[in-house]
């Protein structure tokens, strides 16, 4: 008898040392690993060995990332114009590339689209060093990046990504910058046409250009919809639809309270476009009678301005997701 329990025992202590075992393992299935290669033409971001996004700094005269894997592995922003003849995209403003960070003027150079501009006046922005890459449960990538106009550097420009996976393949992505002002002062002139943006992936368009149909959604923090949500200052905008698979994804971009004019306006528009611009109050505001002018901003020689964000890409729309809660974690930090 005392055998016979004593082999019970032996059993049951096998038992719990296998679901310890089986535990630790799944716990460590859970924790995604962040690996960030640094390539000639562009820099790799996997998380648990499958591609997340490209910082693509040579594909064009200004850097971004694409693409942009969401949580079902379907890419979640518009592929054109890097690719073409995508099933149910608009192929317009090719400038609208996945993500990034840009301005229309800025001491009268075109950022935002470099390829519009005349007189023989050149803009680009060029990756001047990696500075630093650290792999792991969250990654971290610093670039060093350089503004220069007609052929002069005039902002330094550190760029922080800090990668940050959840569970269900949902991702948090900070976006930070520095940007310094070298030999001269340089002004950001009041422009809608700006800031951090994104174009999502065509199926999450609130409404295409030409057939007004669409299945997506924008929605700010104040619970602004769509068009309501353009030129509004908010804390953080969601916008949601259906990826290519038909299942409900979002991308909400926070603004951080330390910003410059927080909360930041938005550029939102239903044809996919969403960009948090805080250099735009004569176009945003003129219906409180904000006047063109009122949103330029000046960075002086030496001085540097910093701006911080994060991208929640995540399931299901604002609600479900959790984004406030995301928000006040974010905030909180």
């Amino acid at each position: 008898m005392r055998h016979s329990m004593n082999l019970t025992q032996l059993k049951s202590g096998l038992l719990l040392c296998s679901i310890a075992i089986m535990t630790t393992f799944g716990a460590d299935l859970l924790r995604a690993e962040v690996i960030i290669t640094e390539g000639e033409e562009s820099i790799r971001v996997e998380i648990d060995g499958e591609l997340f996004t490209e910082w693509q700094h040579k594909a064009w005269s200004v850097p971004y990332l694409y693409p942009v894997i969401g949580p079902n592995g379907e890419n979640i922003t518009r592929h054109f114009p890097m690719k073409k003849g995508v099933p149910g995209e608009q192929e317009d403003h090719p400038h609208h590339r996945s993500i990034r960070f840009s301005h229309r003027k800025v001491n009268g150079l075109s950022f935002w689209s470099p390829d519009t501009m005349r007189d023989g006046r050149t803009a680009k922005i060029d990756l001047v060093e990696v500075e630093k890459i650290e792999n792991g449960e969250t990654g971290t990538v610093v670039l060093k990046n350089s503004w220069i106009g007609d052929g002069k550097p005039i902002i330094s420009e550190i760029v922080t990504l800090r990668f940050i996976p959840l569970e269900k393949h949902q991702v948090l992505m900070d976006y930070d910058m520095a940007l310094t002002a070298l030999d001269e002062d340089v002004l950001f002139e009041d422009e809608k046409d700006g800031g951090l943006s994104i174009r999502v992936a065509g199926s999450m368009k609130v409404a295409d250009r030409k057939t007004k149909t669409g299945d997506g959604t924008i929605q700010n923090s104040n619970g602004e919809i769509n068009d309501e949500a353009w030129g509004k200052r908010a804390e953080w905008c969601d916008y949601f639809g259906p990826d290519p698979s038909g299942k409900m994804v979002g991308i909400a971009i926070f603004d951080h309270p330390s910003n410059l004019r927080y909360p930041t306006t938005w550029h939102a528009r239903t044809y996919g476009l969403l960009a948090a611009n805080r250099f735009g109050t004569g176009f945003f505001e003129a219906y409180k009678g904000a006047k063109k002018g009122d949103g330029d901003y000046t960075i002086k020689a030496g001085e540097t301005l910093t701006l911080r964000h994060r991208f929640y890409i995540h399931h299901g729309n604002p609600d479900t997701a959790g984004v406030a809660d995301q928000y006040a974690k974010y905030i909180a930090e």
